[in-house]
């Protein structure tokens, strides 16, 4: 592959400082690059980097300009993002295998695959399930009765849908995600231990959502688990029964969502977030790692610490906490001064 940096220019809409002509014949990160590709830059802890790279041109924000004195740049309003455009639309060249449904998949009474579609090796297809058109099973998965499948969706190895979940078009599954199973449902009973609540709901994944390796998302008990338009989850995530999730959240690796809480649009988790059940995040709320939230989140709020809090007050608690020792020490010397003068009074 070879492209004119007035190529990738043009496909972008970014303005172009330097030689056009230049040659790309590859993507790679700063410290990765070679003298015919092409990199991007967006933080400036990896000035030095970029100072040193051997890249043929940069994408970069308009005020990172200065920093590439004499290199070819693309000036963007998102370089990384555009940086993504570029490896999507030339250097993104990932296997697909051809349509057709291979002959050790099984494939029940009433099942609707139409036109496109790919079903791999040893796939279970269950009775009345529907795969839409131009979506790829890669062997192994097991789509259970009545589930349904959007178009262009894909389906890497080891995936399980549970009966009656509902997939949009264009969602990505990773190996391992395991969509519909029960959720955690106990009836405590003293005479019998625990009575297992029927978990009779289902599971809705809306268009473009992404989810990524050996990640759960249980059923609702009653009623439905709901994942909203493009929302991205990554590895190991939890997501309990009855949760709502939003258009366009990101879910970091192994978070964790208790039963029926509701998260709004564009709210942030990150890895290794735990929240309780019944609550909700509003729209645009960032919670950081390894946060606890055990009550409700106002929209856009920023919080942290466990339990969670607004971040302000997080950083004024761990000021107050970090002076502790100071402060144990005055307290100190003035127990001993008060004990001084109480016995030269006695005197």
């Amino acid at each position: 592959m070879e492209i004119r940096l007035w190529e990738i220019a043009r496909f972008l809409g970014c303005v172009i400082e330097g030689d056009g002509e230049t040659l790309i014949r590859g993507v790679a990160p700063l410290d990765q690059a070679q003298a015919d590709d092409l990199s991007f830059y967006t933080n400036r802890k990896y000035i030095s980097r970029a100072r040193l790279s051997k890249a043929a041109a940069f994408v970069v924000g308009a005020d990172d300009r200065e920093q590439f004195p004499g290199h070819p740049l693309l000036i963007s309003d998102n370089p990384y993002r555009d940086f993504a455009r570029v490896v999507d639309k030339w250097f993104n060249r990932p296997y697909r295998p051809a349509p057709g449904v291979h002959p050790t998949a099984i494939v029940g009474e009433g099942v609707q695959i139409a036109e496109g579609c790919s079903i791999g090796a040893y796939c279970v297809i269950e009775n009345g399930a529907t795969i839409k058109a131009h979506t790829v099973l890669f062997p192994f998965c097991y789509v259970g009765a009545k589930a349904t499948l959007g178009e262009h969706c894909l389906l890497y190895p080891r995936v399980t849908l549970l009966e009656r979940v509902s997939i949009g078009h264009r969602v990505i599954l990773h190996s391992g995600v395991i969509i519909g199973g029960d959720g955690f449902g106990f009836a405590p009973d003293p005479q019998q231990g625990y009575f297992k609540v029927p978990q009779v709901g289902r599971v809705e994944i809306a268009d473009d959502v992404e989810v990524q390796c050996n990640t759960a998302i249980d059923r609702g008990a009653l009623g439905a688990t709901r994942i909203g338009r493009g929302t991205k989850i990554d590895n190991l995530v939890q997501i309990g029964h009855n949760v709502e999730i939003g258009e366009h959240s990101i879910i970091v690796s192994q978070v964790g969502i208790s039963g029926s809480t509701k998260i709004g649009n564009w709210v942030t988790l990150a890895g290794q977030v735990g929240l309780v059940g019944h609550i909700q995040v509003g729209d645009g709320a960032i919670v950081t790692a390894q946060s606890g939230v055990a009550k409700d989140v106002p929209p856009k709020a920023i919080v942290t610490g466990s339990p969670a809090q607004p971040m302000i007050e997080n950083r004024r608690a761990l000021a107050e906490m970090n002076r502790l020792s100071s402060l144990r020490k005055k307290v100190h010397e003035l127990e001993q001064r008060l004990k001084a003068l109480e016995q030269e009074k006695n005197e």
